[in-house]
């Protein structure tokens, strides 16, 4: 048995040299290399358009006003966070129900003018109000009224919350409300119930101030 001579490596055989031979087009990686940079260009061409014609409903244009607001919200946080507030919402073949209740919680000596102050002009009101924002999309949000039963019961007739999504509930007098009951990011199911609380006066007023007063 006799290997390749030096002829045959020099010469191929016809049958090597006769193989069709394809263009640089007929393959595959050139043109998904050459696609690389048109996709780039593409996709960049799109967040651009997006850019200039979406509105971006995260943004503020009014600064001072939103900062003013901003005031608002903490003067209502203190004053629920004094009164210790709590609501539960759950949905019902009526509608929305919301469940309210007061639970004044122990606050340092220092803090009880304030307290009484809020005491004093508290009184739950025939009307609340409901906010349900969502975290991004402005389109989603939505808001209604809840009408007194008697006791600490509300009722919005025929309303339900949206059943899905990630949002911010915010309840509040409807009128000059002195104080407001906010929930921080909650997933929503229809079938389910959602509690508000007040924050803990510690985060509203600061854990120096109570640590000062034990």
């Amino acid at each position: 048995m006799t290997g390749p001579t030096l002829s045959t490596a020099i010469n191929p055989p016809d049958n090597d040299r006769d193989l069709p031979f394809k263009p640089w087009y007929r393959y595959g990686w050139p043109w998904f290399l050459i696609s690389i940079p048109f996709v780039s260009m593409a996709l960049g061409g799109m967040m651009l358009y997006l850019g200039l014609t979406a509105n971006n409903s995260l943004v503020v244009d009014d600064y001072y006003k939103e900062g003013k607001a901003i005031n608002q919200r903490i003067d209502r946080d203190r004053t629920a966070a004094l009164l210790g507030l709590h609501a539960t919402l759950r949905p019902s073949q009526e509608g929305l129900i919301l469940e309210v209740a007061q639970r004044a919680p122990e606050l340092p000596a220092s803090l009880q003018d304030d307290l009484a102050a809020a005491t004093a002009d508290f009184r739950w009101p025939e009307t609340l109000q409901i906010r349900w924002v969502h975290v991004t999309q402005a389109e989603r949000d939505g808001e209604t009224l809840l009408q007194s039963l008697g006791g600490e019961r509300y009722l919005a007739p025929g309303v339900q919350l949206p059943g899905s999504g990630r949002f911010r509930i915010h309840i509040q007098p409807r009128d000059d409300a002195p104080w407001r009951l906010f929930s921080k990011m909650v997933t929503l199911q229809q079938s389910g119930s959602l509690s508000l609380s007040a924050r803990l006066p510690e985060e509203v007023f600061g854990t120096a101030l109570f640590g000062q007063s034990r």
